[in-house]
């Protein structure tokens, strides 16, 4: 099938901008990097990587997603990968932002509090309403990520409407007119690539009567920028540069159980 390109223009936490999305199946134009890559001279946390890994054993790459406080709405994004027994560290200190509210522990928050969740949560892996499962997602084509990548198509909305079946699923839902679904193809190239956040999912909380919606919608995608050029805090994910964005994305290695580590430096040393 011939992918389609839809111009459009897209308004994003108040800022018009033009966005190229694009229809159809994912092309990779950058090749995947197969095996672990290091930089030369890349620094990171490992001390607080290292205090996540105990109580996570069985986790061999860990993107550290700190903050200075729960309150605080921007921190770093750095990788590390456990090889040969060491931990060390793949991508470096990277600036990110996270909820305009700060961040709050999953168990702790509710869905549109304005928080990113804390804690410690796998690479999501979601089924579509078309049956494609996947773990990374875009308005763009795949970058050359190592795991399951979907095009957007126009049909995706993603629910985030509590208590209702589609809560933290992606249906069929054209234009999305639910009151706090995303349509994804509408978010343009904030929503250019972005991986799944495994926050409230596998089971689901909220998408049945009385239960708790603690998340929906947790994503690692690109920054949102105001008209003077500053980035904008996220309503609950985490966002990135372009640039960085993608080379976190292409390190995430589905061999090695990649999780995201969430919240303040020393409460992810201590609690996480």
């Amino acid at each position: 099938m011939i992918a389609r390109a839809v111009l459009a223009l897209a308004a994003v936490g108040g800022v018009a901008f033009a966005a190229d999305t694009t229809v159809g199946p994912a092309t990779a134009t950058l090749p995947a990097d197969r095996g672990v890559a290091f930089g030369v001279g890349v620094t990171c946390d490992l001390a607080t990587v290292e205090a996540v890994s105990l109580r996570h054993p069985g986790v061999d790459q860990l993107v550290l997603m700190a903050t200075d406080s729960f309150e605080s709405s921007e921190g770093t994004v750095e990788v590390a990968v456990r090889a040969g027994g060491e931990w060390r560290c793949q991508r470096p200190a990277q600036a990110a932002r996270f909820g305009r509210n700060g961040t709050r522990p999953l168990l702790e928050r509710r869905s549109g509090d304005g928080t990113t969740p804390a804690g410690v949560f796998p690479l999501g892996v979601v089924t579509a309403w078309d049956g494609q499962t996947f773990s990374m997602f875009g308005n763009r084509p795949d970058p050359g990520v190592q795991v399951a990548y979907r095009s957007v198509r126009a049909e995706d909305c993603w629910g985030a409407t509590k208590h209702t079946a589609r809560y933290q699923h992606l249906v069929n839902r054209p234009r999305c007119p639910g009151p706090d679904d995303e349509w994804l193809q509408r978010y343009g190239d904030v929503y250019s690539h972005a991986a799944v956040i495994g926050a409230n999912l596998d089971p689901v909380s909220g998408d049945e009567p009385g239960e708790t919606p603690y998340a929906a919608a947790i994503f690692l995608h690109r920054h949102s920028y105001a008209s003077v050029g500053s980035t904008r805090p996220t309503s609950g994910c985490v966002s990135l540069d372009m640039a960085d964005l993608i080379d976190t994305l292409r390190s995430l290695d589905p061999d090695l159980d990649p999780h995201f580590a969430i919240g303040p430096r020393e409460w992810l040393r201590t609690h996480a």
